[in-house]
């Protein structure tokens, strides 16, 4: 089924379905454009907004404008807004100043008005050289320069996008600092920390302004050595500063080879060296006591929050964040030989699955992640060291290794159920999928036992007539082996 509102279905049962033979059309509808207000998530309060989309079923999707978008809005939550019209307070003309959001961002640039256009758009140049055509006028804002002080009745008081805080995260009762990225205009804020959390909507209650400014000292400039959180995802790149915004944002080009535009001064430290005392760094091999239980675990530092509290993944997996440094001990990690080269023939976990497939190293980003071309063709870049094992045979005799069939004591009930092993966790225990379709993740191996299967003869090549459960499914569904992957698995 193709639905009016652009959506597709397959293999929708005829039960579902019903033939559609009404009409009609409702007077007081809203049109694609209209300024209105409407109760944003059913709440109690009306913010205004346009009506982006009408779904022609007595829905609207809704722009408001304070950035936020909402699908599918009932009519009876909406109410037109009487419109003003010739308020020209909010008009730009050529050459005006103004603020506005970048590509519909958070974040007011300043820039100037270089063209406006008949349909309430406008062309911006912005001061950093970057130029946008037909910005909608929700989106800019008039520069005041400090002038009128009538203007805000308690403006001493008031918090500003991009100013330095500390606030109440998630009404816990600790303070962490951040930036103000957006200001709600209801006395709620959008915050963005400097460990790299967000939180929308906090009470100003729960914000306090730090009154610090930044001396030149950590000021950033074209050409210094820098570390950088790459695309915000937490672990810190080497590169160097290409250029400065001049609005706290940089871009910056790493030493890997890859760039990336507009990077906030927050994501950036500098790179001069010194490590203090006991500190533990991203990329430390660890050992760590897994949600306080008692017993360690060993893993890698992936984000120092900052506040003497790590994010950790596990050689087994696992992931924990903010575990506390007196949970953590340095782990001495061991020479040379395992430490993988370009040309290495590996096995690694493609995309993080549980599953290890075979390859080769083609790049050593020098961070600790590699690049690698799979024997079956496909390839992945930046994979972490703990996702890949060198290939050399070996092993111990009575370990199991993932894929092996096997018989194990189903949650240690007495009886044996035959399944195969899914991950080999590193400790002697091994998460397994049975062969009736039931999971156990860390089972002893004192509880398993190998099972001689038979080979052979049930083997699947390219061009064969199966039929297989599409997605997982119950049902089974016809088809052809398209490709044999050499793993235990096929393309259909």
């Amino acid at each position: 089924i193709a639905y009016d509102d652009g959506e597709r279905e397959t293999r929708v049962a005829k039960r579902l379905i019903r033939s559609k033979d009404g009409g009609g059309s409702s007077s007081d509808s809203f049109r694609e454009g209209d300024k209105i207000e409407a109760r944003y998530r059913g709440r109690e309060k009306y913010y205004p907004g346009k009506i982006d989309r009408d779904r022609r079923d007595g829905t609207y999707d809704i722009a408001y404008d304070d950035g936020e978008r909402e699908t599918r809005v009932e009519g009876r939550l909406i109410r037109a807004k009487e419109s003003s019209s010739s308020s020209s307070g909010e008009k730009f003309y050529l050459g005006d100043k103004v603020d506005a959001r970048y590509r519909g961002r958070e974040k007011y640039y300043p820039g100037k008005v270089g063209r406006a256009h008949a349909d309430g758009t406008y062309d911006i140049d912005y001061d950093d050289g970057e130029k946008e055509t037909r910005v909608e006028e929700r989106l800019i804002r008039k520069r005041e320069r400090g002038s009128s002080r009538s203007r805000s009745r308690g403006a001493d008081d008031r918090l500003s996008e991009g100013d330095k805080v500390e606030a109440d995260y998630r009404g816990r009762g600790k303070f962490y600092p951040g930036k103000i990225t957006r200001d709600r205009g209801d006395d709620t804020y959008d915050i963005s920390y400097d460990d790299g959390e967000r939180e929308t909507r906090v009470a100003k209650r729960l914000i306090r302004s730090t009154g610090g400014g930044g001396g030149g000292s950590d000021r950033l400039e074209e050409g210094d050595k820098v570390e950088a959180d790459y695309r915000g995802r937490g672990k810190f790149y080497p590169g160097k500063i290409t250029r400065d915004r001049g609005d706290d944002t940089y871009d910056i080009s790493y030493d890997d080879g890859e760039r990336e535009t507009r990077v906030a001064k927050r994501l950036i430290r500098k790179l001069d060296g010194g490590s203090s005392g006991g500190r533990l760094r991203e990329g430390d091999r660890i050992e760590a006591d897994y949600r306080g239980r008692g017993k360690f675990y060993p893993g890698k530092i992936t984000r120092d929050r900052g506040d003497d509290t790590y994010d950790i993944d596990y050689d087994d997996g696992e992931r924990e964040t903010r575990v506390a440094k007196r949970l953590i001990r340095s782990k001495e990690g061991s020479g040379g030989s395992s430490k993988l080269e370009e040309g290495d023939k590996v096995e690694a976990r493609y995309r993080g699955r549980e599953k290890y497939y075979p390859g080769k190293i083609t790049r050593d980003r020098g961070d600790g992640t590699y690049d690698i071309s799979y024997d079956d063709g496909e390839r992945e870049t930046r994979v972490e060291e703990r996702l890949i094992k060198k290939k050399d045979g070996g092993g111990g005799s009575d370990s199991f290794r993932e894929g092996d069939k096997i018989e194990a004591d189903y949650r240690g009930r007495g009886k044996f159920y035959p399944g195969k092993i899914s991950r080999d966790r590193g400790d002697d225990t091994y998460d397994i999928d049975y062969d009736d379709g039931e999971r156990e993740t860390r089972v002893a191996k004192r509880l398993i036992r190998s099972k001689e299967g038979s080979g052979g003869s049930s083997k699947l090549e390219e061009g064969d007539k199966v039929e297989a459960r599409y997605r997982g499914r119950e049902k089974y569904y016809p088809g052809k082996i398209t490709r044999d992957r050499g793993d235990g698995t096929y393309d259909i």
